[in-house]
């Protein structure tokens, strides 16, 4: 169990990474069926061992690379043992109401805090609470011809950057676009407000406003981008929407972050192949990204997104004629670099974006993780400066060890390893974490720096 301290500091995609919450696919992937497919949002069905090799290997990088890497399930299971049994009760009833399952909610308060933390993840069947009142919901639900669940899985779970978005100092929480995902961000944000772990927790835009219409509660981590103190991107996509950054904006972000002056927004097609922001560009050095660039430079088939921006006491104004591409360099520098998911074939290109060639997650400046399938997204990083360091389950912890250290010296790394079933449930590295704190190593009350 992990039992230092956390804070949120996030001003940069690039900064090298300190803590950074994760969660290891369990037995909700077990208990996702081919029937669940559509309303869990997945594809496929996924191999669990291999599914959580993949994520092992991924998190070890991460921990050799210098972060804290915290699951998110030993922090919620460390709430739910420490918060207020009126909080507790709190959770359970805003987690089981949604489900017409609001009987469950007082025979599971009085679960131990492990068993409880499994069932919120990994869903619960009615078998499991025997001393739950009979309803005609459960009556219903155990003529299925498939499993008589009382809480469904939380397959997508695993995706961390969505439910919570670390954005400053401040804990934005999200709303998720599908009920697949609606308990996510209740869990989460739980966990970091009552697991002691968190140094004085800040939350922002975290008001229950179930009762908005959903375009005005549509915001998911991934399609925010943190580019610096002064500048944000956010994707409005199938899964955000422009009302809800709207409110945002002017609710939460510009009232309580000072530094923040810009927050540019991309008109994202809705498509599920370009679901969040960061399924097409993602931040690899200082000046250096990794973008699906038919949408975000000229000269392509595909007419450019467009771009706004928001500004503190502004209406919001539409960039005619800019490209992603055309802020990114008003921001950074005319040396910024768009490095082409899929190089420059727009047949790979499509191929590439689909399987998270341009979902990297960065452990420092030039040094990210990217899934090894995309060949030609890496053929083009190595057009950069970028090394390859290939890595599998079939090394030696030793032998492992000893590459990602050296591919830490160099001065550009593309640590790739397999994902062949993570990559199946439309989700890369930068999906995978939600980093807490990036920039140097901090300190805990005796001086001494905290490590992974």
């Amino acid at each position: 169990m992990f039992a230092g301290a956390l804070s949120v500091s996030v001003t940069s995609e690039v900064q090298p990474l300190r803590q950074v919450l994760v969660h290891r696919p369990g037995d909700e992937i077990v208990r996702m069926t081919q029937h669940d497919l559509d309303q869990l949002l997945f594809d496929d069905i996924l191999s669990p061992p291999e599914t959580v090799r993949e994520h092992d290997l991924f998190v070890e990088i991460l921990r050799r690379a210098g972060a804290t890497v915290v699951d998110i399930r030993e922090l919620l299971q460390r709430a739910l043992d420490r918060a207020p049994v009126e909080a507790r009760r709190r959770l359970l009833e805003r987690c089981c109401e949604p489900h017409g399952v609001r009987e469950l909610v007082d025979p599971l308060l009085g679960w131990p805090a492990e068993r409880l933390s499994l069932a919120m993840v990994s869903g619960l069947s009615w078998r499991d609470v025997p001393d739950a009142s009979v309803s005609l919901g459960r009556v219903r639900a155990e003529t299925r011809e498939v499993g008589p669940l009382a809480l469904p899985p939380l397959p997508n779970l695993m995706f961390m950057r969505d439910p919570c978005i670390a954005i400053h100092d401040r804990i934005v929480v999200g709303r998720m676009t599908h009920e697949a995902r609606r308990r996510e961000p209740l869990l989460v944000a739980f966990s970091l407000a009552h697991s002691q772990s968190l140094d004085q927790p800040r939350f922002c835009f975290d008001d229950d406003d179930a009762g908005r219409g959903a375009p005005y509660r549509s915001l998911e981590g991934g399609d925010v981008l943190v580019v610096s103190e002064e500048t944000l991107l956010i994707g409005c996509s199938e899964r955000t929407r422009a009302p809800t950054i709207e409110r945002l904006a002017t609710e939460a972000l510009f009232p309580t972050l000072p530094k923040l002056k810009r927050i540019y927004v991309v008109m994202m097609p809705e498509r599920r192949t370009l679901m969040h922001l960061d399924t097409m560009l993602t931040q690899v050095d200082e000046k250096l990204f990794l973008g699906f660039t038919p949408l975000l430079e000229q000269g392509h088939s595909e007419a450019p997104v467009a771009v706004a921006r928001l500004e503190r006491d502004h209406a919001p104004r539409l960039l005619e004629g800019a490209t992603m591409l055309d802020v990114l360099r008003d921001e950074l520098g005319d040396d910024v670099i768009l490095v082409p998911c899929g190089g420059e074939d727009y047949l790979h290109q499509q191929r590439e974006q689909w399987t998270d060639g341009a979902n990297a997650v960065c452990v420092q400046p030039g040094h990210i993780i990217l899934y090894a399938r995309n060949v030609h997204t890496i053929g083009a990083l190595r057009r950069q400066g970028f090394e390859e360091v290939r890595l599998h389950v079939a090394q030696t912890p030793e032998e492992r060890a000893e590459r990602i250290a050296a591919g830490l010296a160099r001065p550009r790394t593309v640590f790739s390893f397999s994902g062949s079933e993570l990559s199946r449930a439309r989700g890369g590295g930068r999906c995978l974490t939600m980093p807490l704190r990036r920039g140097a190593p901090a300190a805990d009350a005796t001086g001494a720096s905290l490590g992974a």
